[in-house]
């Protein structure tokens, strides 16, 4: 694949800063050995996106054999090694996404029609003619949904209602926790793992003796088909945020706290661990940011990757970064395209390849993937 010379120079510097902190030495070497490439590999668009394009562009899963998925100028795509392949839209459609992809090769995401704001969900194999759709419907205008190895999906259906399907079948409705209360609903479906646990998130708004009141609270739905569960939060206040937003298969839950105030906003990444008997806890952010979050966790290795972040009243806003967590230690960064430019991490697989958007020193987003991860995340 054709890279910028300003890119080949960023990612030598890049390389270089890496090995002389330590932990790149054995990612040098298997870059010679064409088993992995320093910084993040661009993979190609079906069209060029802005910087501020995040939403539209990038890889949001990874699967087999160098398979990922994700959107590519707003539509939803998969990539085969070096090539991107769009996903055939029903008539009317015109953006979506393809969120998750198992390890049979199994995709799931959201379609939107940009006319009226309908949603849709769908699965999708490669080799198809055409999508299945599971729900359709709603005016979200985009949509969380996952897929096991097993087939199922999980999502909250177009009508509000959480649920799985396999086979395009429904297979269960996900009930609310038991002691949810009035006023409770399901805003996000946003992991299942390989067994089945299903995570996503709750809010419930409501009329106290004080007043309006607001929570937000991770959920998690037992694979046995037992009461789902609403997850110890992290702080239960007003304008915060507790999100999962992946389960490994060992149960363990890593997602974020945010708080949504527009004049100090913030962002903490958070790992709910079995039994998830307490609140949880946070490995703290990446060296010189404020900020940070986890949008995946890897099936069974047990690392996770968002972005840092900082907002600042009054200061300059500073480039994301994508981050990674090994499960110990601090969390450290991964390499963007362009020293200024922002980078996301969505995506990690057991196989240590993370995947997201970054912004080319163009000012360009672009699709990308890290290779060997672990041996690329250095300290900040």
């Amino acid at each position: 694949m054709k890279r910028s010379i300003a890119w080949c120079a960023g990612a030598v510097a890049l390389a270089a800063l890496i090995t002389g902190a330590g932990p790149a030495t054995a990612d040098s070497a298997t870059a010679r050995a064409g088993i992995c490439e320093p910084g993040p590999k661009v993979l190609p668009s079906l069209a060029a996106s802005a910087g501020g394009a995040f939403a539209t562009e990038g890889v949001h899963d990874l699967g087999p054999r160098r398979l990922a998925v994700g959107a590519s100028g707003g539509l939803p795509v998969y990539w085969t090694g070096d090539r991107v392949h769009p996903v055939p839209l029903p008539a009317g459609y015109d953006e979506g996404v393809v969120r998750a992809v198992n390890r049979k090769g199994l995709m799931a995401g959201w379609l939107t029609r940009r006319s009226d704001r309908t949603v849709a969900l769908f699965t999708f194999r490669r080799g198809d003619t055409a999508v299945r759709l599971l729900g359709e419907g709603g005016t979200s205008g985009q949509a969380d949904i996952d897929v096991n190895d097993s087939g199922v999906v999980a999502a909250v259906d177009t009508d509000g209602t959480p649920k799985a399907w396999r086979g395009g079948r429904l297979l269960r409705t996900l009930a609310l926790p038991p002691d949810s209360g009035p006023g409770t609903i399901v805003t996000r479906v946003t992991g299942i793992n390989a067994r089945g646990d299903v995570v996503g998130a709750a809010e419930r708004s409501y009329e106290s003796e004080e007043g309006f009141a607001f929570a937000s609270f991770p959920v998690l739905w037992p694979a046995d088909g037992g009461p789902a569960r609403a997850l110890p939060v992290a702080r239960a206040e007003y304008l915060v945020h507790n999100l999962a937003e992946g389960v490994d298969d060992a149960g363990r839950v890593a997602g974020y706290v945010s708080v949504s105030d527009r004049f100090d906003p913030d962002h903490q990444p958070w790992v709910w661990t079995p039994p998830h008997a307490d609140h949880g806890g946070s490995p703290g952010v990446l060296a010189g940011q404020r900020e940070g979050t986890f949008e995946a966790v890897s099936p069974t290795t047990n690392v996770s990757v968002g972005t840092a972040m900082t907002h600042e009243e009054g200061a300059p806003l500073k480039p994301y970064q994508a981050q990674l967590w090994p499960g110990q230690g601090p969390v450290r960064a991964l390499p963007s395209l362009a020293p200024d430019g922002s980078a996301r991490a969505r995506a990690v697989s057991d196989d240590d390849r993370v995947g997201g958007v970054a912004v080319d020193a163009a000012g360009t987003a672009r699709p990308v993937v890290w290779g060997c991860a672990s041996r690329q995340a250095y300290l900040s």
